[in-house]
């Protein structure tokens, strides 16, 4: 009978041998033991979302818009595997839904922080503005309150909601509002107050030819009036409203 013996060197390369293979099986043990635990949490009757915690006022958002939101997304109905960011974008693409914050709460509970787009105003007749004088498009039939129209070029949305504000703030010493504010393609403003009279006032001086018009706002008898020029140094002219068998003319003041 053989007998083989081994040399010091056959025993290293051996053992280095051996500790491969369990290295490898010890891997691939690994490796299906957390493909495994993989597959069990991403079962959604293993790890089901259960409860949907919906915090912000909402004036427009409708639940059913943000069930069907949340049900577009493949992985809604599992908590391990539900990605919060995706949560995120998904709801943020809903017109009306200006930002949103999600987190996750263990062991099954999904929270979601809701900001609404605040309408200030109503935007070429097209889109609306938000607070910070930012446009979007989102569903108009859902306003109930009366909104004022602002008109102008895109990139002046901003400058045009700011100088609404001004306009305004001066108009209601008399109990006046504003029905609509156009900046045309000259860079001249126009007003529309909510009782029918035209303001123009050019391109210069706004603020002052706004305060003018309110100072002699109450020696006008407005009913008769459909516009009053604001665009002189120190003066105005109004137009009178058309009357059966009259023919309308300007009254210059200044």
């Amino acid at each position: 009978m053989m007998q083989w013996q081994l040399n010091e060197q056959q025993k290293q390369r051996l053992g280095y041998w051996a500790g491969v293979v369990f290295f490898v099986v010890v891997l691939f043990s690994l490796a299906y033991a957390v493909n495994s635990v993989y597959r069990s949490v991403s079962d959604k009757h293993l790890s089901p979302m259960q409860r949907l915690l919906v915090s912000g006022k909402r004036d427009y958002v409708l639940d059913e818009e943000l069930q069907q939101s949340l049900a577009a997304l493949p992985e809604a109905g599992n908590f391990f595997s539900l990605e919060v960011s995706e949560v995120k974008q998904q709801l943020e693409r809903l017109p009306w839904v200006k930002q949103v914050t999600v987190r996750k709460q263990w062991p099954d509970k999904l929270s979601i922080a809701l900001q609404e787009q605040q309408v200030v105003a109503r935007w070429n007749n097209a889109a609306l503005l938000n607070q910070q004088g930012e446009i979007f498009e989102a569903p108009q039939q859902r306003i109930s309150v009366e909104l004022a129209s602002l008109a102008g070029p895109d990139e002046q949305a901003e400058r045009v909601l700011t100088t609404f504000r001004q306009l305004q703030r001066v108009l209601q010493g008399r109990q006046l509002s504003i029905s609509s504010l156009a900046l045309n393609e000259r860079h001249a403003w126009q007003v529309e107050l909510t009782g029918g009279i035209l303001l123009k006032l050019g391109k210069e001086d706004k603020l002052n030819r706004i305060e003018r018009f309110v100072s002699v706002y109450p020696q006008l008898q407005a009913d008769n009036v459909e516009y009053v020029d604001l665009r002189y140094d120190t003066g105005f002219a109004v137009g009178w409203k058309k009357r059966e068998g009259l023919v309308s003319n300007d009254q210059s003041n200044g």
